[in-house]
């Protein structure tokens, strides 16, 4: 594959075992090289200068400067790398200082190997790519009230979002549901249709917001202002 076609990945961790294990499994995508690693936050914030990768996956607590303060730095001086916090921490507070120093994606560290490698085309592409286990937290946290409503449908301002996506008024309950975290069977019960019908209308919805699953949907429907 050509060099330039390539998803620049670097990879910071403190344990040495950790970067092996990290680097091993993402490269089996075709796609994807690991162009450097880095043990501390502070190499990690000399090394993207230097080295200007697509896609750092950053570990979060390390030695004296932690990933949230060298995700700040990175993305001040690479505003176009895209970071992914790995972490074995899913507080609501470091997942607000992830947001708040400009992540692209938070993963948990036993995330499988497949979805982490389909975080890192995620957020190479522009989406963002929220573990399924936070991200009903982190959907709440990105609202500015801390609550999440449907933004179209009759009873609110028509959004020019929604209009870009061509989604329709029940898609966008559809949509709305889902990002309250609801199930299929709820959804379809909140809007007596059957459990089919709304797994159609979700096959739709993400063919539309092009995403792969309902959490990337919800996370995308948030950041287009489709919901508030």
């Amino acid at each position: 594959m050509d060099e330039t076609s390539l998803i620049r990945v670097l990879v910071v961790d403190d344990h040495a075992m950790t970067r092996a294990g990290i680097k091993f499994y993402i490269e089996q995508d075709p796609r994807i090289k690991v162009i450097a690693e880095a043990s501390t936050g502070e190499e990690s914030i000399g090394l993207s200068a230097d080295l200007s990768p697509d896609v750092v996956v950053m570990d979060l607590y390390m030695p004296i400067t932690n990933g949230i303060e060298a995700s700040k730095k990175i993305r001040n001086n690479n505003p176009n790398t895209k970071i992914i916090i790995l972490t074995s921490h899913s507080g609501k507070n470091e997942v607000s200082a992830a947001l708040s120093a400009g992540i692209n994606g938070y993963c948990l560290k036993d995330v499988s190997n497949e979805r982490l490698v389909s975080a890192i085309n995620s957020v190479f592409n522009g989406d963002i790519w929220i573990d399924s286990s936070i991200a009903t937290d982190f959907l709440c946290l990105m609202s500015p009230q801390g609550e999440i409503s449907l933004n179209g449908g009759s009873n609110s301002t028509p959004n020019p979002s929604s209009d870009r996506f061509s989604l329709t008024e029940r898609e966008l309950a559809v949509l709305g549901l889902i990002v309250s975290g609801k199930t299929n069977q709820e959804i379809a019960s909140v809007l007596f249709l059957s459990v089919d019908t709304i797994k159609s209308h979700l096959k739709t919805i993400m063919t539309k917001l092009n995403v792969n699953d309902r959490t990337q949907a919800a996370v995308k429907a948030v950041r287009e202002g489709l919901i508030r």
